[in-house]
């Protein structure tokens, strides 16, 4: 990739911001705000790595009726970030009409704000970066929406990161799941698609095929504490040496699960 500058990115998934927001229990309101403090240490970690880009690959928000201020909070947070933000609509946060998405204009408040909106799938070029990102608006009304369906080839020398939310099911596994995204998917992008970022497991996990790296990154904080391989962000480097990823702790939490 001798063409492009070297990029450097953020990748977060499942934040699931207004979780618990029915809830009366004063556990579940610390655990929403240690959900919403967590989120705060993924843009601080942004800054700090001077990441050229955040990726958030789904389930951003928890569901589509979180309050208006949980979505400012979101937006503001975002537009601390000195860099692109790329926010990908997941299962949890549809982008159907009528949806937050819609209803809440978050570009307003976060400038460098790109939401994912085409459910066909749409190419997004932001301006000073030598990347390419691409990916498609989940619609709750698509029972059958397949996350990669349609991803296009390699259209020049730049960086190509693809952004997907849904389950990795592996060559020659039975699933009946949603959200399919097939091994086979991952292998055939190869040469055109130098990173998935995918979303939609709380763990971290390592699903690289055929050349192409495709990480979950892993909630930055699991809706329970049952998920031990969970609360890190991924810092992702491409340079003329290719592609490298790393995870980073973001739990603020004591615990010995943390960056490799």
């Amino acid at each position: 990739m001798a063409e492009a500058r070297p990029l450097r990115i953020v990748h977060t998934s499942d934040v699931h911001l207004g979780a618990y927001s029915g809830s009366g229990d004063g556990k579940w309101a610390e655990r929403r705000r240690l959900m919403e403090d967590t989120f705060r240490r993924v843009i601080d970690l942004a800054n700090v790595v001077g990441a050229d880009a955040l990726v958030i690959a789904g389930d951003f928000f928890d569901n589509d009726r979180v309050s208006e201020e949980t979505v400012v909070f979101a937006a503001t947070e975002i537009r601390r970030f000195e860099g692109q933000t790329l926010l990908l609509p997941g299962n949890h946060d549809p982008v159907d009409p009528g949806s937050l998405y819609w209803r809440h204009d978050m570009e307003a408040i976060a400038e460098r704000l790109t939401i994912v909106r085409e459910h066909k799938g749409e190419l997004i070029e932001p301006e000073g970066l030598d990347a390419v990102f691409w990916g498609r608006g989940y619609l709750d009304s698509d029972w059958h929406f397949k996350p990669l369906e349609g991803i296009p080839e390699r259209i020049d020398g730049r960086w190509h990161i693809a952004l997907g939310h849904g389950h990795f099911i592996p060559e020659g596994a039975e699933s009946h799941r949603s959200l399919p995204i097939r091994e086979a998917e991952i292998a055939s992008a190869a040469g055109h698609w130098d990173y998935m970022a995918f979303g939609h497991w709380e763990p971290h996990a390592d699903v690289s095929r055929g050349g192409v790296t495709a990480i979950y990154s892993g909630a930055p904080m699991p809706l329970s504490d049952a998920n031990r391989r969970a609360g890190m962000a991924a810092v992702v480097d491409f340079d003329e040496g290719g592609v490298r990823w790393r995870m980073h702790r973001v739990d603020p939490r004591p615990g010995d699960e943390g960056a490799k």
